[in-house]
């Protein structure tokens, strides 16, 4: 094989600009290889020392329609491989069933408003049931050889990003993913017919386990820690030789500070309460733990939580009006996407203790050494409940294993441990993270994304 030399990273998405093109995920690279950067031409035009390229995405909606539906027929195929595929195609087709329950504030509506949400949950129910033997129907392998693998098929040239590689001319072609994307098929399909190599690089935790299976895939792999080497091997069916553990640039950065004193921005104590994507009913335990501070001054004094809503979140809090909440600063504004990390990170490294839902920010506030309060009860009527969630994602399944982690599996218990855990911090016991983190995520400050990457190539190279 021809000796890697020039090297084209591909950045696709808003999220892996900020975790990667903006980090020093590739500062190793940048040092020992000719690096080029090809970036989609929606992401900022800053001006960085580095060789950069801009593609045109395909915004054709019908090519990408087809193309979600095929990993979403996929996903459905191998469903039995992963907790989380079920649980995904139960979600993009919830509700399934018809029961009232489902509807949130259901007894507090008008009797007319109480008539239209039925019939609307009720049709709703019917059209999605359709929609799920469609799904099943289509996944047969016979019917799915013959038939579904044609009519879902897309087109895997983009002119205008293989443009950008002519120009690069690269030995090895790189991709950090989020998510299925149609670069994928894209990158895979042009290196193949070049005779180039091709490497992805996972962004998240659950990238292998939750979002389908990658059809077209790439020479390399690369994964956050153990975990994920499974997941590349048993779900995704990746050779041994075709894995790499290289952990994460975002925990680069907690490497790089947690042992360092940093500047505290608050004159108060707080606990980081960081919530959930989905739409599940975290503002209530915001209420209790309200309640909480405000009838136990003599315990807590003027702490605060301050309360994170997940960026994504679509119907989440800006503003609140508790005595003890703080809506954090990075998500008041309308249109924060993907907010700062150095903001994340300093908020998480100065807090009490960390509390809230599962989140990446789960394995971030261990490395940091926090105590995390996961709240995972289960809600019998909550589609979203935490509880319900960590018994669905596979990615989470092991989580026992970190001893920091302290489980809340009851709703009556809240107050309880959030009491135990605040006295815990006020009188100074301190946590190291668990070893046991690095099944999930490699790395430490002498162990980092960067030169486990650039090491990666080089061993490449040798085979």
């Amino acid at each position: 094989m021809k000796n890697i030399r020039n090297i084209t990273v591909v950045i696709s998405r808003q999220d892996c600009y900020r975790n990667f093109y903006k980090t020093d995920a590739f500062k190793d690279l940048d040092e020992n290889f000719d690096v080029s950067y090809v970036l989609s031409n929606n992401l900022p035009k800053e001006k960085l020392n580095r060789k950069v390229c801009y593609y045109q995405k395909i915004e054709n909606k019908s090519v990408n329609k087809r193309f979600s539906y095929r990993t979403f027929l996929l996903m459905y195929r191998a469903k039995n491989k992963s907790k989380t595929f079920q649980f995904r195609v139960e979600r993009m087709l919830f509700p399934l069933k018809f029961n009232i329950k489902y509807i949130q504030n259901f007894q507090k509506l008008k009797n007319i408003e109480k008539i239209r949400k039925v019939m609307f949950f009720f049709l709703k129910v019917f059209f999605n049931k359709l929609k799920y033997s469609k799904v099943k129907l289509l996944s047969y392998e016979t019917i799915f050889q013959i038939f579904s693998k044609k009519i879902y098929s897309i087109e895997k040239k983009n002119k205008s990003l293989e443009d950008c590689f002519l120009k690069t001319k690269p030995d090895l072609i790189i991709l950090p993913f989020g998510s299925q994307e149609l670069e994928m098929p894209q990158i895979v399909n042009f290196c193949k017919n070049n005779k180039i190599k091709s490497y992805f690089i996972t962004d998240n935790w659950d990238n292998l386990s939750s979002k389908s299976i990658i059809e077209d895939k790439p020479d390399f792999v690369g994964v956050w820690g153990e975990q994920a080497k499974k997941h590349a091997s048993e779900i995704q069916n990746f050779t041994e030789n075709q894995i790499i553990t290289l952990g994460s640039p975002r925990f680069d950065i907690i490497y790089g500070r947690r042992d360092k004193i940093n500047q505290q921005h608050h004159k108060f104590d707080y606990v980081l309460f960081l919530g959930h994507l989905f739409d599940w009913n975290e503002e209530a335990v915001i209420e209790i733990l309200n309640n909480e501070i405000s009838s136990k001054k003599e315990i807590y004094n003027n702490a605060k939580i301050i309360y994170r809503p997940h960026p994504q979140r679509i119907s989440r809090a800006r503003t609140i009006n508790l005595t003890n909440i703080i809506i954090d600063d990075d998500v008041k504004e309308q249109g924060t996407y993907w907010p700062s990390l150095n903001n994340y990170f300093n908020n998480i490294q100065n807090s009490m203790f960390v509390m809230g839902s599962l989140t990446t920010g789960l394995l971030e506030a261990t490395a940091f050494y926090k105590r995390y309060m996961l709240l995972c009860y289960n809600d019998e009527y909550d589609f979203f409940s935490q509880g319900s969630l960590l018994n669905k994602y596979t990615h989470v399944q092991d989580l026992k294993k970190i001893d920091t982690i302290e489980f809340c599996d009851q709703k009556i218990d809240i107050t309880t441990k959030f009491r135990n855990l605040f006295k815990e911090q006020k009188n100074g016991i301190k946590f190291k993270t668990s070893n046991e983190i690095s099944y999930f995520i490699t790395g430490n400050k002498n162990n980092k994304f960067s030169k486990n990457l650039s090491k990666s190539i080089y061993d490449i190279n040798l085979v």
